[in-house]
């Protein structure tokens, strides 16, 4: 799932990135989730929260992390992995993403009826993927792409009494196309007449191409067959037969969670079913669902706004991690194999490099108990490698131009320090002073004095939070206004911040609305849960979160002059427009949901329609079920807004 860059939390919620929009509607819930939970839930924060916090370690180095809260007979379990997309290299990139999607096929005793059974076609299923892959790397993609084309026209010929018999069998399909291009007497025009395509060299790739799909269909042959020893979704079941909501999981450029809500009287079954996947997880259909990942990769390459949020990151940054995007890139997810991601989940998903986060109706003498019972006997593993690159300084201005029938939209990023550098709070300060909320500059100047742009300019930090990332400022332009003009417009506001200081009065609401958002995101168990679990993911102590609230309220005018002089440089800038063209024909084209206008609606929405809606979404399992249910909610909001 993914989180959306635009939600904005004291220690932020990774921004992560699955592109289809029942993913970006997961995001949105999230979102909502917290909102949801903060507002119905639960007491305000109370300054003994530092005090409430216990921790405790297991032998084989997992931390623990408890807050009793007895509001309610709930409680909200996570357990965080420290490895995201900044843990990986090329050749490997999308694999954290990918090992997410992995971890709820089950294990040797969840989602099987006899996993010895299951193990020989493990294994020739591997074999068979092994050599696709091999396969494909020989052809070269370009050979592969026309080749592609061609066995599709082959299958489109079937007739109808063909597709009949086949229907959705990809092992007589692949079959009964590989016996037509053998048997035609000569190749089409499209094919033969491309130098070096059948042949080169003596080599038949033709040959190689059938060979590859042939492998395929013998690999869902084999696939439909071990399904008869498969239990699918077990996990899923019993975590929802016993009552859990909000069960989900999320990838980020830092980090990997699990995460769910339970009865308070179920927290042991949550520690068997984690320490259980998190032991010996078996990587059911692979193959297959590496395709659906891929998949997923190819959504978000005409999604604009991933498009352009990814060539921004790939420009904005030359040797960091994160100038790859979380779905890693197609070239590299078509080559992943099971052992690559046996041997990642081996390296990262080990206790040592785990945290788990425990809020609610719970005693810690319990939690510690459960733990030492499920998760201590997990070997621990060598720490992994450490991410040592880091961003170089920019040594000039980077800009970008995508064109895209969708609307005019700008970012503009500016290179700033992590989290555990001192001028971090500051910068915080800075970006709600900017763009917190109604009182907000950007919000009061760019979207209501000047209307410039269609809804308020955002900003958030950025793609990830351990490494030095980017202050980021998004804008879409308001017709006929351009984007010259918003982004001149966001400058000159930006140059205030230089040349006057801000008033007392101005710097002390923003410290008020920043100690109002932290005591909403801590007024909740999964709002303390994610405050306190990526407070120690990101500066290895927890406390220090603490530490940063007191940090925040000592922010002066001329700390923010200083750091606006620092840091909002021309050299230090990275500007990204995306152009509108001409929108080409697409009469099967599907209307896109806007998410942001979406979320907008939803918070309108009563406390009690909020929740519905939430439990509602919780409720559906398949991503066409979501993608049905945004878009239900998505008319409904433009049916109210009077939209036609």
């Amino acid at each position: 799932m993914r989180l959306s860059r635009n939600v904005r939390v004291p220690v932020s919620i990774p921004a992560t990135h699955r592109p289809r929009a029942a993913a970006a509607l997961i995001s949105a819930v999230l979102a909502l989730a917290l909102a949801v939970w903060s507002a119905s839930v639960c007491p305000a924060f109370s300054e003994t929260l530092e005090e409430k916090v216990r921790e405790f370690d297991l032998k084989n180095g997992m931390k623990f992390l408890v807050v009793e809260r007895h509001e309610a007979p709930v409680v909200f379990c996570a357990v965080a992995f420290n490895v995201g997309s900044s843990n990986e290299r090329t050749n490997i990139t999308g694999i954290s993403h990918l090992l997410e999607h992995m971890m709820f096929k089950g294990t040797e005793m969840m989602g099987t009826k006899n996993y010895k059974a299951e193990l020989p076609y493990i294994r020739k299923t591997d074999e068979l993927g092994e050599r696709t892959i091999a396969l494909r790397k020989e052809m070269g993609e370009w050979r592969f792409e026309r080749f592609h084309g061609f066995s599709l026209q082959v299958i489109e010929s079937f007739s109808k009494e063909e597709k009949e018999r086949i229907g959705a069998d990809k092992y007589e399909q692949n079959r009964l196309m590989a016996e037509k291009i053998r048997s035609m007497p000569s190749l089409p025009d499209s094919v033969a007449d491309v130098p070096y395509l059948v042949e080169d060299r003596g080599v038949n790739y033709l040959e190689k191409y059938l060979e590859y799909e042939l492998a395929w269909g013998e690999m869902a042959r084999l696939l439909d067959e071990q399904r008869e020893y498969m239990i699918k979704e077990e996990l899923w079941g019993l975590y929802m037969n016993n009552g859990s909501r909000f069960l989900n999981a999320f990838t980020s450029n830092d980090a990997t969670v699990y995460l769910c809500y339970l009865p308070s009287n179920r927290l042991e079954l949550f520690m068997l079913l984690e320490s259980d996947r998190m032991e010996s997880p078996v990587f059911r259909e692979f193959w297959s669902e590496r395709d659906v990942v891929m998949e997923e990769r190819r959504l978000s390459e005409n999604d604009p706004d991933d498009m352009l949020d990814e060539a921004f990151n790939a420009v904005a940054f030359s040797a960091s991690p994160y100038r790859w995007p979380v779905l890693g890139w197609m070239s590299d997810i078509r080559t992943i194999d099971r052992k690559e991601l046996e041997d990642y989940h081996r390296i990262y998903y080990a206790p040592n490099n785990a945290v788990c986060m425990v809020v609610g109706d719970v005693r810690l003498e319990e939690v510690q108990k459960l733990a030492r019972r499920y998760f201590e006997a997990i070997p621990p593993q060598p720490a992994p490698p450490a991410v040592e690159t880091s961003e170089p300084e920019q040594q000039g201005e980077r800009r970008i131009v995508l064109e895209h029938a969708a609307n005019p939209r700008l970012m503009m990023g500016f290179h700033r320090p992590s989290h555990r550098h001192p001028d971090a709070v500051t910068i915080g300060v800075l970006e709600s002073i900017l763009a917190g909320g109604r009182t907000s500059r950007l919000y009061k100047t760019i979207y209501e004095e000047k209307q410039l742009t269609a809804s308020p300019p955002q900003m958030y930090s950025g793609p990830g939070d351990r490494y030095d990332n980017l202050m980021v400022i998004v804008a879409e332009p308001r017709h006929p206004h351009t984007l010259e003009e918003v982004e001149g417009a966001i400058l000159e506001e930006l140059g205030k911040l230089k040349t006057a200081p801000v008033t007392e009065r101005e710097l002390q609401r923003v410290k008020n609305q920043i100690d109002a958002n932290m005591v909403r995101s801590l007024g909740s168990n999964i709002g303390i849960a994610f405050q306190v679990g990526f407070s120690q993911l990101f500066y290895g102590d927890y406390r220090l979160m603490f530490t940063n609230i007191e940090r925040t309220k000592k922010v002066t005018a001329e700390d923010l002059q200083r750091v606006a002089k620092q840091y909002f440089t021309a050299k230090n800038r990275t500007v990204a427009h995306r152009v509108q063209i001409e929108q080409e024909d697409n009469p099967g084209g599907e209307e896109r949901i806007d998410m942001q206008a979406l979320m907008q609606f939803v918070q309108t929405l009563p406390q009690e329609e909020k929740m519905a809606i939430f439990q509602k979404f919780q409720s559906l399992k398949t991503d066409q079920e979501r993608e049905a249910f945004g878009m239900e909610l998505y008319q409904r909001m433009k049916a109210a807004q009077g939209k036609k």
